[in-house]
């Protein structure tokens, strides 16, 4: 459900789902469903290079969940994944990595790159997807938490079995190899930076047992992604569609992780004498600049400038007094596991 925190309006979302169209195990309207119970406002689905979904008219609103269609290409050696939504088509599979991402740019589309630091080698038969080709341009934003790779990362033939039964225990955040190139990227120009579900819920069988591997009901009450808009959510589809494709390029949005508490009422703002902008906004100049952080719990929060740490504080709020000019970015921990994580607000430059 929407709530108004200061001027924006949170809804929270899953991204980056399959349907039986391609390795999902549920109908688009068996996961719809879920969806709903689960409490999202929107869900991103993004089967395996087919629009069949879309092109069979399932996008819209179920219930109040609005319900969107993209798809998930890749280039010919199944490497370098890309989230599409909003493309005319599905492109051809014959094109390299720069030309899907540029004619996705093309045609005005968002174009998210997939689970891009995927690293695993400890199980042979769950190869890693991983993004190599960082010469490429015109993208909208990275995963940067991809809740099916963090799980697949941990995975070893020996914690299986406790992996399966318990998946969400072992959620700890995005890596920082992968939080070190988002920087980068956003030093550059600006890159949204999104949770991502990746469910299937594919089956395992344990001799007898027969288990699904994340169910979409478990992803959906995990990781999400927060979409800051300042107007409510149309009930009309293609507004609605527009608002939550719009603030995703425009890096309105933050993540969490819900399973370590309620995320609304997170506010990450840039303020100065007539000027105030939240994740992904621009501030004219340092001067007179503050940056304020609240939460609705107490946590470790770290404030992060051009991507170095440059703040923790323990509470639930920070007031702090600009200087320089740059990036900022708020990450928030409880323990050791990852809670909240904003898009960038740029100050000066």
């Amino acid at each position: 459900m929407p709530h108004k925190i200061g001027e924006w309006y949170q809804y929270s979302g899953a991204i980056h789902m399959h349907t039986t169209e391609s390795d999902g195990t549920k109908s688009l309207e068996q996961i719809a469903e879920i969806g709903q119970e689960a409490g999202l406002d929107f869900m991103m689905v993004s089967d395996h290079m087919t629009l069949s979904n879309r092109d069979a008219s399932k996008e819209g609103f179920y219930g109040k969940t609005l319900v969107v269609i993209g798809y998930e290409h890749n280039d010919t050696s199944d490497k370098h994944h890309y989230l599409i939504f909003g493309s005319p088509g599905v492109y051809s599979d014959k094109l390299s990595p720069k030309e899907y991402v540029a004619a996705a740019a093309r045609d005005g589309a968002v174009g998210i790159i997939a689970h891009p630091d995927e690293i695993r080698n400890r199980m042979k038969q769950y190869p890693p997807y991983p993004w190599n080709d960082w010469s490429v341009s015109g993208f909208t934003g990275i995963e940067l938490w991809n809740q099916m790779s963090e799980w697949m990362e941990q995975l070893t033939p020996f914690n299986k079995f406790h992996m399966v039964f318990s998946p969400r225990k072992s959620m700890i955040g995005p890596t920082q190899r992968i939080l070190k190139k988002w920087d980068a990227l956003n030093m550059k120009s600006k890159c949204a930076g999104v949770a991502s579900v990746d469910a299937h819920a594919f089956p395992v069988q344990f001799g007898p047992l027969r288990v699904e591997i994340f169910p979409y009901k478990v992803h959906f009450r995990c990781i999400r992604t927060h979409i800051l808009l300042d107007e409510p959510l149309s009930s009309h589809f293609e507004t609605a569609s527009s608002q939550l494709l719009s603030a995703i390029r425009d890096c309105r949005l933050f993540c969490s992780n819900i399973r370590w508490g309620d995320a609304t009422g997170f506010e990450f703002l840039a303020v100065r004498p007539g000027e105030s902008v939240t994740c992904g906004g621009w501030l004219s100049s340092p001067n007179e600049a503050k940056l304020q952080v609240r939460l609705p719990s107490k946590a470790r929060m770290n404030l992060v400038h051009n991507g170095e740490l440059i703040l923790t504080v323990t509470g639930n709020r920070i007031d702090f007094d600009v200087s320089r000019p740059g990036i900022y970015r708020v990450e928030v921990w409880k323990g050791r596991r990852g809670w909240i994580f904003s898009n960038h607000i740029r100050v000066g430059n």
